[in-house]
């Protein structure tokens, strides 16, 4: 037989193997237009024409819009935002937090007081400050939207300088919101004329307790003061025969002290030097409360 016919045949090439499908691109989904009401916390610019304004909402949330063309002559949104103003407001909500898109306003409650009484208008800021502190965690609390609402209406309404207890009650009730609220229970029992505090655990330290090294500064409170700021954290009403209208002038000092080395001990981003500011603007004796 011939050689070359014993030679066996190659085995053919196995078939190449399909390229993976690729699945087909689908459209980025279309921003949902959002309709809410809100305060205005800043305003900031963001290019010639336009702002960069940050609400909070009436859900609770802090949302930060551009407003394209806002100083234009013709814009629609002029004159219809500015701060401390409630306005109705719709914007394109993005998936993801950020920057949304305006697309209108409209001027609901401008608070046009404001503008005219210089000592409440530096409490307004501090207040609208304190506020987007408090939101930036992003959880949704509804009840500083209306907390900031009554106290700013409050704000325009009365003229000339802010009550110290009105101050202290909205920092007393934005604690409690903000599930910051001193803990003064480990105390009460005893009744104390002054507790003792420590800062960073938030708490009152018993009288018989020794606390421990990361608690903080201990700071001692007179316990009318402690009995007013939970009053305050508790009253509903902003009203002449509410709580924060009958409180005595030194628990109210005593507190606003308090107040100011509790926020620097929990709340370190907050500007605090706005609120010397606006301690100041309230009257000469809380202008030495300022310099906690």
């Amino acid at each position: 037989m011939n050689a070359a016919a014993r030679v066996p045949a190659p085995p053919s090439a196995a078939p190449s193997a399909a390229p993976p499908a690729v699945p087909p691109r689908l459209p980025a989904p279309s921003p949902r237009i959002v309709k809410t009401e809100a305060v205005v916390l800043r305003v900031h610019p963001f290019s010639r024409t336009s702002h960069v304004v940050v609400w909070l909402t009436e859900e609770g949330r802090r949302v930060a819009t551009a407003i394209k063309g806002a100083q234009r002559p013709k814009s629609p949104f002029l004159g219809q935002y500015d701060l401390y103003c409630s306005c109705e407001l719709l914007y394109y909500g993005r998936a993801r937090d950020g920057l949304h898109a305006a697309r209108e306003c409209t001027a609901l409650d401008r608070r046009d007081a404001l503008r005219d009484n210089w000592r409440a208008a530096f409490c307004a800021s501090w207040f609208a400050a304190l506020a987007d502190a408090v939101s930036d965690s992003g959880m949704a609390l509804p009840g500083l939207y209306r907390l900031l609402v009554e106290t700013l209406d409050v704000l325009a309404a009365v003229p000339g300088a802010p009550s110290p207890a009105l101050f202290a009650r909205y920092e007393a009730k934005l604690l409690a919101e903000a599930g910051l609220r001193p803990n003064f229970s480990a105390a009460a029992s005893a009744r104390p004329r002054a507790l003792r505090f420590a800062l960073f655990d938030g708490r009152a330290v018993a009288p018989d307790e020794a606390p421990g090294a990361d608690s903080g500064p201990v700071v001692r409170l007179p316990s009318d003061a402690a009995a007013l700021y939970d009053e305050l954290a508790d009253s509903p009403s902003v009203g002449p025969s509410s709580s924060f209208a009958r409180s005595a002038p030194p628990a109210t000092a005593a507190l606003l002290r308090f107040l100011g080395l509790f926020l620097h001990s929990h709340l370190p981003d907050a500007p605090l030097r706005g609120r010397a500011t606006a301690l100041s603007a309230l009257s000469e004796t809380s202008a030495r409360i300022a310099g906690f």
